[in-house]
């Protein structure tokens, strides 16, 4: 596994425009492998004024293209990419580390059906503590225990864009950004949460579980 991070060029019309329409970022993103799509975790970040994409991927990438459309194109450091394998081996119950997500936070109910899938409608939690709950509700299954007090929503949003060939399908979704302190508590559930991710709407930048040592600096 790699973890690659892409200081993006906000200074961009085209990357402002990506940001605002994710699937733009899911193809710049799946575009950077070769072969069939994997469906590669990704998210925005935020570090004061400056913008990054961070991609967990089973592969390891070149972002050429996608630095050529969004990034710093005569910058020196393009992107960084950094085996992942290492931290998942230092992985142990009962460890304490810093994580940030980037989060779909939504309910389903089940007495008001989706007129195309026939499945419960899916709503969005909107305020902090209704996501904050969506959280706390699927930690232990995650693999970790969150203090009510040690965590919280940084920041939320709507984002609302179209898909489909003819644009004809609107996509809205409510993200969430968590930040705080997580205990290890199932080592294969929690390495499945890194991998693999938390939650709905992967394609668009959320799921992405990142962790850092606690008392120190940068993501792991």
């Amino acid at each position: 596994m790699y973890l690659s991070r892409i200081a993006l060029n906000t200074k961009r019309r085209e990357t402002m425009r990506a940001l605002d329409m994710p699937k733009l970022l899911h193809g710049a993103v799946e575009s950077s492998f070769p072969g069939e799509r994997q469906r590669n975790l990704w998210r925005i970040d935020w570090l004061g004024e400056v913008c990054y994409l961070l991609v967990l991927s089973t592969e390891r990438p070149d972002f050429s293209y996608l630095v050529e459309q969004f990034g710093y194109s005569d910058s020196e450091r393009r992107w960084e990419t950094k085996d992942y394998d290492p931290l998942l081996a230092r992985l142990q119950v009962g460890q304490v580390w810093r994580f940030r997500l980037c989060a779909n936070p939504t309910r389903s109910s089940p007495k008001e059906k989706d007129s195309a899938s026939g499945r419960g409608k899916v709503f969005a939690h909107v305020t902090k503590e209704q996501q904050r709950q969506w959280l706390l509700r699927r930690a232990e299954a995650c693999g970790f225990l969150l203090d009510n007090s040690a965590f919280d929503v940084v920041h939320s949003q709507w984002k609302n864009f179209r898909k489909g060939k003819d644009g004809n399908r609107e996509v809205t979704l409510r993200m969430a950004t968590f930040e705080g302190i997580l205990t290890i508590s199932d080592l294969e559930r929690f390495k499945q949460s890194l991998l693999f991710g938390i939650g709905r709407a992967k394609a668009y930048g959320c799921g992405l579980l990142t962790i850092a040592r606690y008392g120190g600096d940068g993501d792991s």
